[in-house]
């Protein structure tokens, strides 16, 4: 009932607390100069503030840096001040905090690490004090943020940290490493923005993307028209497997370019695209500089972006390296946690990331998944969805009522282990996925 109600409040008075608060853009100092035109701009639209990683690293207390800005952005909100949080940095330069499970891998002594940008929405526990994700600081347990449990160890409450999931701001993510880039990406969400302003009260196009062999969408996406009905104009699109007679991708591309404000994708995914009808290799063909849709994707993978530790290759919060248990080495006891930071070869990258980053055309935002998707994720995208279909709704706020919509229908808060491994995956599935793109941003 807590749950419930709360929820139900908290979706209620979105629009007005995001109203009152702005937009916190923060980056390292390096990037500052590249952001000067978004945030002269953004500051027309709401209150903004640009804050520089360094300082905040400088002056706020934490155990590291992912906390250290967690906190700051905590302050933030507790004074008004802060609605939505753009983290201007990939996982290079700004941190990443990782999430663990205990998932049945014995070379990886039965653990698993998850970027989780949910961290830094999550600012507050239901009283209002400080939501730190650590719940247990016994032994190993100190380092191990937001821990689910219930795949291996089956006596144990699936949310073991206790955290309290829903998110109090809205947080996105430019997966940008240098002043080019970051100036790429700024340029681009300008330009997307003033455009939804000029067509402002205008119909608004959707498409809607499944493939064959993952599950069956179609009563998935009758719901999602039906929802979007009125102010949204959809197309529908059902790809099974591409052949010379069935050319799927480029019908896609073909759509894409046509001029979309919102892509949902309901299919397999991989780093690399989405199986049957869309691969990186294809980006070059995308043409739509004057007009780049908001992407959601159910998929897996599409939104990979740092190391999955520990089966990727990782750098630890020691510095040590690590080959990753899918390369050969074995943990004999419980891995140690991923850093703040993955540079160089543990940066990785995927379509979500490589579309937002696109100067011309792409996307202009991205929500996918930075590991394997199950069904329940199609709950994350109706919740999204209906949100979609208020007017005047941002993106960051229709996510962040799509993550409580998922809490609340997929009853997190009663979730037991079983004798499967279903149930911790629908507990972190929204702590898996990624916002790329400006989350004040109007959908």
């Amino acid at each position: 009932m807590r749950t419930f109600l709360r929820t139900t409040l908290i979706l209620t008075l979105l629009n007005s607390i995001s109203s009152a608060g702005g937009l916190v853009v923060v980056a390292p100092r390096a990037l500052g100069d590249a952001l000067g035109d978004f945030i002269t701009f953004k500051k027309s639209r709401l209150p903004t503030e640009l804050v520089f990683l360094e300082d905040v690293v400088a002056s706020s207390p934490g155990v590291d840096d992912a906390e250290k800005l967690k906190r700051c952005l905590y302050g933030k909100w507790l004074g008004g001040k802060c609605a939505y949080v753009l983290l201007a940095g990939d996982a290079d330069v700004l941190p990443v905090r990782y999430m663990v499970l205990d998932r049945v891998t014995p070379a990886a002594f039965d653990y698993s690490f998850y970027p989780s940008d949910l961290y830094y929405a999550d600012l507050a526990k239901a009283d209002g004090s400080f939501e730190d994700w650590n719940g247990r600081h016994e032994g190993f347990h100190a380092g191990y943020f937001g821990e689910v449990r219930g795949e291996k160890n089956k006596g144990d409450a699936i949310n073991f940290d206790g955290i309290d999931y829903l998110p109090e701001v809205a947080v996105g993510r430019w997966p940008v490493s240098t002043p080019e880039e970051a100036r790429a990406v700024a340029a681009k969400t300008i330009t997307a923005e003033r455009q939804r302003m000029a067509r402002k009260g205008e119909r608004r196009d959707v498409a809607l993307i499944g493939t064959t062999g993952w599950v069956d969408t179609r009563g998935h996406f009758d719901a999602l028209e039906e929802t979007l009905r009125g102010a949204w104009q959809t197309e529908r699109r059902l790809f099974e497997q591409e052949t010379r007679e069935r050319p799927n991708q480029a019908a896609l591309i073909e759509l894409w370019n046509r001029g979309q404000d919102l892509i949902l994708h309901a299919g397999h995914g991989n780093p690399g695209g989405w199986e049957q009808c869309f691969s990186g290799g294809a980006l070059p063909k995308l043409t739509n500089g004057d007009r780049v849709p908001v992407v959601f994707s159910a998929g897996c993978s599409t939104g990979y972006f740092a190391a999955l530790a520990p089966y990727d290759g990782y750098a630890d919060v020691v510095g040590a390296e690590h080959a990753g248990s899918d390369h050969g080495e074995v943990f004999t006891s419980p891995p140690p946690p991923p850093a703040n930071y993955q540079r160089g070869k543990y940066n990785k990258t995927g379509l979500g990331e490589e579309l937002v980053r696109m100067p011309q055309g792409g996307a202009v935002a991205y929500i996918g998944c930075n590991t394997g998707s199950q069904p329940c994720a199609l709950t994350l995208q109706r919740g999204f969805v209906g949100a979609a279909a208020q007017p005047n709704i941002r993106i960051g706020d229709a996510w962040n009522e799509a993550l409580h919509y998922y809490h609340q229908n997929e009853r997190l808060a009663e979730l037991k282990p079983d004798a499967g491994w279903y149930p911790p995956s629908i507990f972190f599935q929204g702590m898996k996925f990624m916002l790329f793109g400006d989350p004040s941003l109007a959908l």
